[in-house]
């Protein structure tokens, strides 16, 4: 019997520990910060890591529901980045006056905010209201101002300025020599003559905005397509993606002449693309009839046609730029190409004369116009153009992530070291760890000095037939020293009920 009884204490004792184990384990392992799967939930919505380490956001419902699962989901990281965020944008287009330069995001999102579709301000209410119920300090104008921010600071003394208090007609500060490309190659030009399509992402950034950079996979249920776009938390959408019809899109900056707040805004005119596009014809129909703000380029490809056009476009006019006869590539920087007579181009407006002033191009011939455009988006425009031709016909995924990751530097004329990178290589850097004051950050009792950075902050290689994504968003600048990493829309709208 004591045996029995030594047995019994034995067992019990040996199960206390096993159970004291696994809950220390558990513990452990939910703080990990290298925890993968299914971290949170909200609703049809979920948020995933994955084991390679991708952060992926599922969002499925109408506009309000899949907002609210996002703030619900992602307080803790909208937080972070809206605060930093904004502390950064508002130094910059208040010229260094914080107050200033928040007075004028305000203004800016106020003007845009007239222009953006319902379903997207319900969509950011939708954030909102789940952040206020949270216990969270943002409001609904600090989601959509998050949104409106980036339109904000590029049309910041634009010609068509967004303040009252400054003339009209003053250059940018601080225009990055960057600002996105795109690339596509398609049929004859790639070894298996699916479509490639590659995107890199410049912009600024913030510490905070880098540390939880998101996959939105969205799934709406009332009306419109599923597709895929990298963001930062808080933002409903970006300028690039993939969505089930095998639609792929990326948008470029290119200054214009005449801008203005009075349009959609970059972000949701992409929002429009994605989700209601099924042709290029639907997306170069959303860019046509919904107002812009500025000067921006376009590249659409539909893999399942096999036809891809780049829209040029500023507030008041519209171009396409289709492929040169006899190449099934097409690519773009940060200049409008569309002049007359130029590689095939017939239309009826000159695009290059919109942004005459900013650029300070001559116009006179073709050659004057060439040989004036800033080297910074020819000089990766001419590299993409020589890396294309040299690869013609042998064209993959990975020879597209050489492409985004090229390091010429066409001011040097030679290859360069990743920390050696210059606003004219394709894998660009503008600003590296600058800092810019030491002062309280927006709605925070945080006061720290504001660091950023400028240059690619995530690069992309898709087949938007199939669905599949490589994405190097690590956090690290320029993105493409770090890994490229793989995921497929298909699968990831197959895991959600």
């Amino acid at each position: 019997m004591k045996n029995k009884n030594l047995s019994k204490s034995y067992s019990l004792l040996l199960n206390s520990f096993f159970i004291g184990f696994f809950i220390v384990v558990s513990i452990l392992s939910a703080a990990s910060p290298n925890k993968i799967g299914i971290i949170r939930t909200y609703g049809d919505g979920f948020y995933e890591i994955k084991s390679n380490g991708l952060k992926v956001l599922h969002l499925k419902g109408t506009s309000y529901e899949r907002g609210y699962q996002y703030g619900h989901m992602m307080k803790d990281e909208i937080e972070k980045s809206l605060k930093s965020g904004t502390t950064l944008f508002a130094i910059y287009i208040g010229d260094g006056d914080y107050d200033l330069g928040l007075k004028r995001i305000f203004m800016g999102k106020e003007e845009m905010e007239k222009y953006i579709p319902y379903e997207f301000l319900d969509e950011m209410k939708g954030i909102a209201d789940a952040l206020k119920d949270l216990g969270s300090d943002l409001t609904y104008d600090d989601i959509v101002m998050w949104n409106t921010i980036n339109d904000s600071k590029m049309l910041h003394k634009g010609p068509c300025s967004i303040e009252d208090d400054n003339p009209a007609g003053k250059q940018v500060p601080f225009f990055p020599k960057g600002g996105c490309m795109s690339a596509a190659a398609w049929g004859d030009a790639t070894s298996d003559s699916s479509m490639i399509v590659g995107k890199n992402m410049d912009w600024y950034s913030t510490p905070e905005m880098r540390e939880n950079p998101l996959i939105l996979v969205v799934k709406p249920t009332d009306g419109g397509y599923s597709y895929l776009t990298p963001v930062y938390p808080g933002w409903i959408t970006c300028i690039e993606g993939i969505n089930e019809k095998g639609i792929s899109t990326g948008m470029q900056i290119s200054k214009s002449d005449l801008e203005t707040m009075k349009g959609a805004g970059w972000h949701f005119l992409t929002a429009l693309i994605l989700k209601y596009s099924d042709s290029i014809d639907d997306a170069i129909t959303t860019l046509t009839v919904y107002p812009r703000p500025c000067g921006n380029i376009f590249e659409v490809c539909d893999a399942k046609t096999d036809k891809a056009v780049v829209v040029e476009t500023t507030a008041n006019e519209l171009a396409l730029r289709y492929p040169v006869k006899g190449k099934n590539l097409l690519w773009t920087t940060n200049h409008f190409n569309c002049y007359p007579g130029w590689e095939g181009y017939n239309g009826s407006v000159n695009m290059p004369a919109q942004q005459e002033k900013f650029y300070k191009l001559d116009l006179t011939s073709i050659e004057t116009w060439q040989n004036t455009i800033p080297l910074w988006t020819n000089g990766r425009f001419v590299r993409s153009r020589q890396l294309l031709d040299e690869n013609y016909g042998n064209i993959t995924v990975q020879k597209m992530i050489n492409l985004l990751s090229d390091r010429f530097c066409m001011k040097k004329k030679k290859h360069v070291e990743w920390d050696d990178l210059h606003a004219d290589c394709i894998a660009d850097v503008w600003a590296l760890d600058k800092e810019l004051a030491n002062i309280k950050f927006y709605k925070s009792d945080k006061k720290a000095p504001v660091l950023y950075t400028g240059g690619n902050v995530w690069s992309l290689v898709m087949k938007p037939l199939t669905g599949d994504v490589h994405i190097a968003m690590a956090g690290i600048v320029p993105a493409q020293r770090g890994e490229f990493k793989y995921i497929n829309l298909f699968a990831e709208l197959a895991s959600m009920r």
